[in-house]
């Protein structure tokens, strides 16, 4: 990164700003700022720590943050709980025993599962109204 002050011509008249170097040259070149030069190396990492680079962040995450991936997002083809502690994240076919009941309820709502007799009975009925629509649609007029 470089430091440069912004002069008379710019907008920003007076501003001090850190830029990438290509950009710091270019405005340099152009009449519109004026380059810093740091003391030594140790302002430089000092200026570069201070987060005033937006590449510069933090991996560790306030509390837990949990989420839910939908089968096609997660990228193990199932359902997925996602929690997030630190910098650590973990990945759970089912919802944990910690989990709140938000998460739980996304989770039940995304795999909508049904089993057991109920499962059969539904199906065919799914069957039987896909088979009354297809009947029905069977005469109509296409271009």
């Amino acid at each position: 990164m470089a430091k440069i002050q912004y002069i008379a011509p710019s907008p920003k008249a007076g501003q001090i700003e850190h830029v990438r170097p290509d950009t710091a040259r270019t405005l340099v070149a152009a009449g519109f700022a004026i380059d810093i030069p740091y003391k030594d190396f140790r302002a430089r990492l000092a200026d570069a720590g201070a987060a005033n680079d937006p590449h510069n962040v933090n991996p560790c995450v306030e509390g837990v943050q949990w989420g839910v991936k939908d089968a096609n997002e997660s990228g193990f083809g199932v359902v997925a709980v996602v929690k997030r502690f630190g910098s650590e994240t973990t990945w759970y076919s089912t919802p944990p025993e910690d989990a709140p009941e938000s998460i739980k309820r996304r989770y039940r709502d995304l795999t909508n599962t049904v089993s057991g007799p109920s499962a059969a009975a539904q199906l065919d009925a799914a069957k039987r109204k896909q088979l009354e629509y297809d009947h029905s649609i069977k005469d109509v007029r296409r271009y």
